[in-house]
């Protein structure tokens, strides 16, 4: 929130053991958007988020597609816009990793359990954690990871400046990822196990007529060699089971998003794949537990759906609440 005698915003500190209305696990687009409209029900909030408010979207280099940004936004300032808005409310934030939350299937308070050591008490829970890189299992990518293998194509980008690298992957954000880095390197491999990628039309196109990229077909990242940092990759063709070594220096893993796997509510239904099953108004099986954004199950991930998610999670906690009123803490 904003003071009346500064022009910075504030931030409310929680403290260890303290009750709320309303614990908001995640400050992406999701986790924020319910802040905002939680924070203006009255609710007392608290949000905890692991790195920073915007979340994932300010890890975006270009983010399209988005209702009152015509030309498209720098995921960095929308990240940032939406810090400065978040902090124009009463909101306490505090940047911890939530690790257990205990609830039962009551609208007893739950117990919010972070790395910290910190537990804090409230009467809902949203999670708005959002997904987390897949990784590939190969024991490699913990052997290089910071050495020339990464996750994270615009924070490490400049970092391999007129070289060569890989993108593993076909998706739009492995596309992104991909457009983000022609910028910088002088040549790009984009990796991918199928024989087209699978972006949205017109990323596609500047993928396919980009001459720093080149598309490598129906194949697999399978060894990566380097003394210190990363020399060359082993890429296999799934078709024809050649072998084929690369010379770069980075290797950037756009392979799929999935829940994050370090993270307890005992009891949460989920689907197949672990996303947090939900009704239309992102309740969970759990009373007093809901789940927005990227972490439920839905059929569309995006920012502007994401949004909507914690708008009416939190429309709906404010009116679960009031239904049950005093009967919360007894």
């Amino acid at each position: 929130m904003y003071s009346e005698t500064a022009l910075e915003p504030v931030r409310l500190i929680p403290k260890h053991l303290e009750e709320f209305d309303l614990v908001i696990v995640g400050a992406g687009p999701a986790g924020s958007s319910a802040a905002i409209c939680a924070a203006r029900a009255k609710l007392k909030i608290l949000i905890l988020e692991r790195a920073v408010i915007g979340g994932q979207a300010g890890m975006s280099y270009h983010v399209e597609n988005l209702l009152g940004y015509q030309e498209g936004v720098l995921g960095e300032n929308l990240a940032r816009t939406i810090e400065k808005q978040v902090m124009t409310h009463e909101c306490y934030v505090s940047f911890e990793t939530v690790e257990q939350i205990v609830a039962d299937n009551t609208m007893a308070p739950k117990a919010v359990h972070t790395n910290t050591g910190n537990i804090y008490y409230a009467k809902a829970v949203i999670l708005a954690n959002g997904l987390e890189p897949q990784k590939l299992d190969k024991p490699f990518e913990n052997s290089f990871f910071g050495r020339g293998i990464s996750y994270y194509a615009q924070g490490d980008a400049a970092f391999y400046a007129n070289k060569a690298v890989a993108v593993i992957g076909g998706g739009n954000c492995a596309c992104y990822a991909a457009d983000y880095l022609s910028g910088f390197v002088d040549h790009l491999y984009l990796i991918h196990h199928s024989n087209t990628v699978k972006a949205v039309k017109t990323l596609k196109e500047k993928i396919l007529n980009n001459p720093k990229i080149q598309c490598i077909w129906d194949s697999r990242l399978e060894d990566v060699f380097g003394i210190d940092k990363v020399e060359k990759i082993k890429v296999m063709n799934s078709m024809t089971g050649q072998h084929t070594w690369l010379d770069v220096k980075g290797v950037f893993l756009y392979v799929g998003r999935i829940p994050p796997k370090d993270f307890a509510v005992e009891g949460l239904r989920t689907d197949e794949k672990g996303f947090v099953i939900t009704d239309e108004c992102m309740r969970s099986n759990i009373k007093g537990v809901y789940a927005v954004g990227d972490i439920r199950s839905k059929q569309i991930r995006q920012i502007a759906t994401a949004v909507s998610d914690g708008m009416i999670a939190a429309v709906n906690v404010e009116r679960d609440l009031a239904r049950k009123g005093n009967e919360l803490w007894a």
